[in-house]
């Protein structure tokens, strides 16, 4: 089983109607699963209300082929196990580290799940060291 987590990147043009999100979709096995996190839901949250156009119900409308996985205590652990060496990196500023603690999170979700990450981020979710892939 293909199992893939969204990030927000992804949900942001997917709700756009990006032409690059439609063909990934396409070209993704029948068996693919897509997941997505709480924290991906909150971001989408904060930039509709940025805008003055939140509706939760809507949000769900638009993201309801996509489950939606909650951060765990589980996924905390993978989290930590990928965000520690990057502490122990001293090339890597800590600032760095900390502009990344969304997606850390997001990182030990999609590693807790056994899936690939999809986002234009690409870099950033290779700092942590899990699959990710572009579309």
């Amino acid at each position: 089983m293909t199992r893939k987590l969204l990030d927000t990147t992804f949900l942001i043009h997917h709700w756009g109607g990006h032409d690059d999100v439609a063909t990934y979709l396409e070209s993704q096995p029948a068996d693919a699963t897509f997941f997505t996190t709480t924290l991906n839901l909150k971001e989408i949250a904060v930039g509709r209300r940025l805008v003055d156009q939140f509706d939760a119900a809507e949000i769900r409308r638009q993201f309801e082929w996509i489950r939606t996985v909650p951060v765990t205590e589980s996924v905390a652990w993978e989290t930590a196990a990928l965000e520690a060496p990057l502490y122990a990196d001293e090339t890597i500023q800590r600032d760095r580290i900390n502009s990344l603690s969304i997606d850390a999170l997001v990182a030990g979700a999609a590693a807790e799940l056994g899936a690939t990450v999809v986002s234009k981020n690409v870099t950033d979710f290779e700092t942590l060291d899990v699959p990710v892939e572009s579309y």
